[in-house]
């Protein structure tokens, strides 16, 4: 089954024809009599779309985007209305009221299957979305309310793309009376200049009798390239085509107007489909600051424990395919517990904070540094020799205590040093795991400090050394 549809109509005979319409099209289908129906199958049923009549026994289309709305788990489920004329006006205030779709009875079953296809994909990846930002809620810092964001749409551009510049020109002025965006006009051809930074955040594209078939490898190109992947793009057939507003969907467009070009129409769709889209992005952002709080120190800014071993073992794998050295160090801040019962921690703090810069000043830029313990350190060093090694294992000494370390809150500059405990893994050693080559470096610190601290210790990775 392609997806659970909820079928919501007062007449029998409307129900019974949409169910044969879509189990054909391989959907399971629920039904209910009346708003209230409905609400009671929710309550052990979770629809991926509804699709209700206009007008109910107990309420209507508008009734019916509310009341999911209240439901936890029918919150963003699609709502298209079925209404029983070509209405205009109240297409408008369906469309208004949240509805997402609202077609003309009898329905064209080219454009019903189409719609329903391009709302349940945006419907799946918006649960993606919602799936990872619960994971990352899950270990991570508490995470931003999206629903409750500032949704603004001032700033957004609107490109407006048609078969002849004047007509484009036309759909400008006549938009820019309702809207606030900025307006671009373009013709079909213009592929280049909508390319070029920065790329509209909506794309109009009229799918005209003459150069349907140039618009649409169009907007086919335009959800394909990175540039414009996340851009909006909506179609206009004009005129209304219904074969031509179905390929348009499934050649990606996020949204269609299927009646053609209606200056109030197509002004609803574009503020609904960048609402989308910011909330959208909003919750990108939060992933992405979510994985990163997850995966950084946040005193630092170094990566931490959970990243470096998962990085360590990659590293591991890759120079054992290649046949490559590379050299895994653990590096620890001498008699750093006197700075911190001497002067306090935030003195502590601000030297580890100076530590971190020194230290990652001195690698490049595929190395990683990471913060595994208070003043403890782990770097991996891909593709590095012996020699190169030991070289940068006493740079990282010197980094650190070759000059003192001015911190506010301290009358005199801090004399600081650090000991390096490294092991180079070469080409035809037995391949050991992150937590093996963790052991072997934090062993030859050890024997770094023994020796007298500020120091490093460099070991070639043998049988011996890893034991």
């Amino acid at each position: 089954m392609q997806g659970t549809i909820l079928v919501i109509d007062g007449v029998s005979t409307n129900r019974i024809i949409l169910k044969v319409q879509l189990t054909a099209a391989c959907f399971q289908v629920l039904q209910a009599d009346s708003l209230s129906a409905a609400m009671a199958l929710m309550k052990d049923n979770r629809p991926d779309l509804v699709l209700t009549a206009m007008t109910l026994p107990d309420g209507d289309a508008a009734d019916v985007k509310r009341a999911l709305d209240r439901v936890r788990h029918g919150v963003g489920v699609p709502v298209i209305a079925l209404c029983p004329q070509n209405d205009r006006g109240t297409r408008i205030m369906a469309l208004s009221a949240g509805i997402d779709e609202v077609l003309p009875l009898p329905v064209d079953d080219m454009i019903l299957q189409a719609r329903i296809r391009s709302l349940l994909r945006m419907r799946m990846q918006d649960d993606e979305l919602h799936l990872r930002e619960e994971g990352v809620a899950a270990f991570s810092v508490p995470l931003k309310d999206t629903a409750a964001a500032q949704i603004t749409q001032s700033d957004a551009t609107v490109a407006l793309v048609c078969h002849d510049l004047q007509t484009a020109q036309k759909w400008k002025s006549r938009l820019s009376a309702s809207v606030d965006f900025r307006l671009k006009a373009y013709n079909v051809d213009a592929i280049q200049d909508l390319m070029r930074t920065p790329v509209p955040d909506v794309i109009v594209i009229e799918l005209n009798e003459h150069s349907a078939g140039m618009a649409l490898r169009l907007l086919a190109d335009l959800r394909a390239r990175i540039s414009t992947r996340d851009s909006v793009v909506i179609a206009v057939p004009n005129p209304a085509d219904a074969s031509i507003a179905a390929e348009a969907l499934d050649r990606g467009a996020h949204d269609v107007l299927h009646c053609g070009f209606q200056v109030d129409e197509l002004a609803l769709r574009i503020t609904a489909q960048l609402a989308h889209q910011q909330r959208a992005e909003m919750i990108r952002n939060t992933l992405r600051d979510g994985y990163r709080a997850a995966m950084r120190d946040p005193m630092t800014g170094l990566y931490n424990r959970r990243y470096a071993r998962p990085f360590l073992e990659q590293v591991t794998q890759d120079a054992q395919s290649a046949g490559s050295n590379f050299a895994v160090m653990v590096a620890d801040l001498d008699h750093f517990k006197r700075i911190n019962d001497a002067y306090g921690h935030p003195v502590g703090d601000a030297v580890l904070i100076e530590a971190a810069r020194r230290l990652q000043a001195e690698l490049r830029g595929s190395d990683l540094l990471a913060r595994i313990g208070g003043e403890e350190f782990m770097l991996v060093l891909p593709d590095l020799h012996p020699d190169e090694a030991s070289t940068m294992a006493n740079r990282l000494c010197r980094a650190i205590s070759a000059s003192p370390f001015v911190v506010k809150g301290c009358a005199q500059p801090l004399e600081v040093t650090i000991s390096v405990g490294a092991i180079v893994a070469q080409q035809g050693t037995q391949p050991l795991s992150a937590d093996d080559l963790f052991v072997a470096a934090d062993r030859t610190l050890y024997e770094a400090k023994h020796a007298g601290r500020n120091l490093a210790a460099i070991k070639g990775l043998t049988q011996s050394a890893a034991a």
